[in-house]
Parts: structure tokens; C-alpha cells; sequence
């Protein structure tokens, strides 16, 4: 009696940033109109998760939070927005399963969340941002590097002081800095910064010399500079330690110190750069 044998394929083990590239690869005949967008929302999450394991972004958390999750300029959603996230990350876990790189239990628990009715996003109270700032007066949390630690501090107070979209945080200059840090100007607009800000800024600028001191060159222009080396998902191009990093590379730095935080305090948990950009006085710009 003869016993059949049936070969399974394993799942591939990939990032989310190599799933998505492979989806992204073969959209084929879309619609241009539907690709677009596609793209538009997948390589959001591929820059905002791109290194993580794909299965256990799927099948954890990961997937519904990033639905509503700030954009690149760090404002909250817009439904139509949310809605286009979702559809567009159904149609990967779709592709991932008939491509083996999802189990088909972890797809389901993916395709469960993405169901979800994506509601407008709410405007929360500043609460959650008030206990991160009083938080990042105190000590480093475990697992976060000092670099990262006073990069994480100046960053989050200057968002506080002035309020200012991602975009502009995250392209700003040293020359933007004024005097003994008591001004930021960002995409023409001079903010003030209060003392614990300037106190962040001025341990920030010392750290940031020891991490541009490693290149070779001219020093980059940029306030922010990366404290670690890192892939793109995509390219694996390495950016090197002390290089600029940018608004969403700032933003995705927030989201892993606060990971770090919510540890010692749960409360953490749903704290975003919106609600830590809500913080700012009205009018916070100078004349």
C-alpha cells in the first residue's frame, strides 16, 4: 500500500519591508490609479516597519496600530486615509499567503484587524504627552542607547515648544538653532524654546558632535543625525552613524523610545508626536 507524502513550503521568513517590496513588484496590470495608492500607503509601512518580521507584525499589534498612525508630517489620519491603509495592506496579506511568506492562521488574525471599521481619528487629551515629557526628565530606559536617549529628549521638547509639522522638525539645520538655543527656526518661523528645551538641545549638540565626529568629510548641516547605523529595507543602502536622518526616521526613533517607556508606564502606550506637538503654546511662533 502505497502512502502519499504531501510536500509543504515552508514560510519564508521575511521583514515587512521585503514582503512589501515583492508585493509592490507585482501589482502588474492595476490600474495606475490603484498602484499609486497602493504604493503610497505600503511604503509608509514598509518605512515605518520595515525591519521588523513580517509575521509577527501581522499577527501582533503591529498592522492595526500603523492604520492610525500619524502620517510623515506627524498629523493625525484622515479616515479616507485609514480606509486606504487598510485596503491596500488586505491586498498584501492576500499576496503573502499565495506567495508562502504568511501562514494562513496569522493572515486571518491580520484580515481581522484590517476588517475593522476605520473610523475617524479623535483628538485625545494631552495627558498621555504630559507624562512623556515628565518622563523624559528622568532616566534612560533599558535597552535605549545614550545617543539615542539625548537625541529622543531634544526632540520630543522641541516638538512641545513649537509644534511644527515633522516635515519641518526633521529638515531643520544647526544654523536654525539660535543663540544659546533659545530659538528654532523652522520652515520660516522662529519659535522659542523654553529652558528644559535648550538644557536638551545644548546635551543633544555635544552628543552630536561625537557621533558626526566619525566621518570622514565635512560635517553634515542637519541638527538631527542618526546615533546608529542602519539598512533601508529596500535598497540596503547603510546610513552611517552621525549621517542626517529624517522626519519619518525621527518619527520611528519616538515610537521606539517610547516602546522602551511603556514598560515602567502603560499609560505611554498611546502616545504619538501629535499629541506631544499638541502641547504647544498659542501663538508659538515669534515675530
Amino acid at each position: 500500500m502505497s502512502v502519499q507524502v504531501a510536500k509543504v513550503r515552508a514560510v519564508v521568513d521575511v521583514t515587512v519591508g521585503q514582503a512589501v517590496g515583492r508585493y509592490l513588484g507585482a501589482l502588474g496590470d492595476r490600474h495606475p490609479s490603484t498602484a499609486r495608492a497602493y504604493r503610497w500607503a505600503l511604503r509608509d509601512l514598509a518605512d515605518t516597519l520595515g525591519d521588523e518580521a513580517f509575521g509577527a507584525v501581522t499577527g501582533g499589534d503591529g498592522l492595526g496600530l500603523w492604520l492610525t498612525s500619524p502620517t510623515g508630517s506627524g498629523r493625525e489620519p484622515s479616515a479616507a486615509s485609514v480606509r486606504q491603509r487598510a485596503t491596500a495592506a488586505r491586498g498584501l496579506v492576500r499576496f503573502a499567503v499565495e506567495a508562502r511568506l504568511l501562514d494562513p492562521a496569522t493572515a486571518d488574525v491580520a484580515q481581522g484587524a484590517l476588517r475593522r471599521p476605520a473610523t475617524p481619528p479623535v483628538l485625545r487629551d494631552t495627558a498621555p504627552a504630559r507624562l512623556l515629557l515628565a518622563r523624559a526628565a528622568g532616566r534612560r530606559p533599558h535597552g535605549v542607547s545614550w545617543h539615542v536617549w539625548v537625541r529622543f529628549r531634544a526632540h520630543v521638547l522641541a516638538l512641545a515648544d513649537t509644534g511644527a509639522p515633522e516635515r519641518d522638525l526633521g529638515s531643520a539645520r544647526l544654523a536654525d538653532l539660535g543663540e544659546d538655543q533659545v530659538s528654532l527656526t523652522l520652515a520660516g518661523t522662529r519659535y522659542a524654546l523654553g529652558e528644559p528645551t535648550r538644557h536638551a538641545m545644548a546635551a543633544w549638540l555635544a552628543s552630536r558632535r561625537d557621533l558626526v565626529a566619525t566621518l570622514q568629510g565635512s560635517p553634515p548641516p542637519q541638527l538631527w543625525v542618526r546615533a546608529h547605523p542602519s539598512v533601508h529595507p529596500r535598497t540596503g543602502v547603510v546610513a552611517a552613524v552621525g549621517m542626517p536622518i529624517t522626519g519619518r526616521g525621527l518619527r520611528k526613533a519616538f515610537q521606539d523610545v517610547v516602546a522602551a517607556l511603556v514598560d515602567d508606564d502603560a499609560r505611554l502606550r498611546s502616545c504619538t508626536v501629535a499629541h506631544v506637538r499638541a502641547l504647544a503654546p498659542e501663538p508659538a511662533a515669534l515675530p
